[in-house]
């Protein structure tokens, strides 16, 4: 007997534990957007830095690499904000990842139930014909052969 799942249970939504990687990185930058944006500033200022470098403008470049300092407190400030709140946030739902997996697990039994349900009601549909299918042909078979004997019997 197969271990797989039945294709009825293709179209479970999937957690956070099964997603992938750019799949996990869209979520947290909804989750926490001031993260990239930050991030992305950061980045910004840091290239603007290295260009007033390469210029020879002091007086720019040391704006820009305050801005990055700016920056890069701002971000580090969002990320432990937004863990804190998420942190609280998992707390609050009272559900613990073991509960989720039973759930889950619930779920994907009952729909493999349901797809052998279904599995051994068309079988026995099956059957059901092939009997009645087969008595026909017996019927069919019984009269042939009567008429076989009458004919056989009037000559």
């Amino acid at each position: 007997m197969s271990t797989d799942l039945p294709y009825s249970a293709e179209g479970i939504v999937h957690d956070e534990d099964e997603m992938d990687l750019l799949q996990k990185m869209i979520l947290k930058c909804k989750q926490q957007p001031l993260v990239p944006i930050g991030t992305l500033l950061t980045t910004g200022a840091i290239i603007m830095a290295t260009k007033a470098v390469k210029k020879g403008d002091r007086i720019k470049s040391q704006m820009y690499f305050r801005w990055r300092v700016g920056f890069q407190l701002a971000t580090l400030v969002a990320l432990v904000v937004g863990g804190y709140y998420y942190k609280t946030e998992e707390l609050k739902q009272k559900i613990t990842r073991e509960e989720k997996l039973r759930a889950k697990a619930k779920l994907r039994e009952s729909l493999w139930i349901e797809e052998l349900e279904r599995k051994d009601a068309e079988l026995q549909e099956r059957k059901k014909r092939f009997e009645e299918s087969q008595q026909e042909l017996i019927q069919v078979a019984q009269e042939g052969f009567k008429k076989e004997r009458e004919v056989e019997s009037n000559k």
